[in-house]
């Protein structure tokens, strides 16, 4: 079943059947093995920042994000790069055994891991401090088992219009440190407390009805 679910008000897809991967997407040839989807390094924009900085607990989050090692500032986002193989990959791409996958393009994916994700758990974040891209994101297989139902549409759709929100409201937000002279390079303290400073901003998003596909009791991520 897939359904959205909300964290603080943050909105998200789940399928209950994410515990059972079996997406292609979802092959690890790295050491964080059973990583499902969780490939990808988060990108996390004015947005998510603003949120973060409004609680102490946010706060505490952003400064881990910070102190990542391999994490990038650049003036208006923050980059959680996680874990890449590289030395396998490499070994991999020269090799013979590469895998017949004409839907990825990019197999640098299978050796890559998040840096939040824990083997054989998932994403160990609250939905509220993920990036929409986690939050939305629905693997090839997802939507070829929904959509030919009724629903699917109306989340595709739904997912569109936030995305879009998300975008106005970050573009907006890196307008107002440009007015200031500021950003996260230049003053990371002083953008930090001038988008605490701003009114949050919060997206009603709507309460779908559930798409079954399934009867399985899996949780999600």
């Amino acid at each position: 079943m897939v359904y959205v679910d909300f964290d603080h008000e943050i909105p998200r897809y789940v399928y209950t059947g994410c515990a059972n991967c079996s997406s292609v997407m979802g092959i690890s040839m790295c050491s964080i093995t059973n990583r499902g989807c969780c490939y990808y390094y988060p990108k996390y924009t004015l947005v998510d920042i603003q949120k973060m900085a409004r609680t102490l607990e946010g706060l505490t989050f952003l400064n881990s994000i910070i102190q990542l090692p391999t994490r990038e500032v650049e003036p208006f986002r923050i980059i959680a790069k996680g874990y890449f193989d590289r030395k396998s990959y490499n070994e991999y791409i020269m090799g013979k055994n590469r895998l017949n996958i004409s839907n990825i393009q990019d197999h640098s994916i299978f050796f890559k891991a998040c840096p939040f994700v824990k083997s054989g758990f998932g994403c160990t974040l609250p939905p509220r401090y993920r990036t929409y891209v986690c939050n939305f994101f629905l693997c090839d297989e997802i939507i070829q088992s929904i959509k030919t139902k009724n629903c699917f549409e109306v989340y595709i759709r739904e997912r569109e219009r936030y995305v879009r929100w998300i975008e106005w409201e970050n573009t907006s937000l890196m307008k107002i440190l440009q007015e200031y002279k500021v950003d996260l390079i230049k003053d990371w303290e002083g953008s930090i407390r001038i988008l605490q400073d701003i009114p949050l901003n919060i997206y009603e998003f709507p309460k779908l009805h559930p798409i079954v596909v399934d009867t399985g009791s899996s949780r999600g991520a």
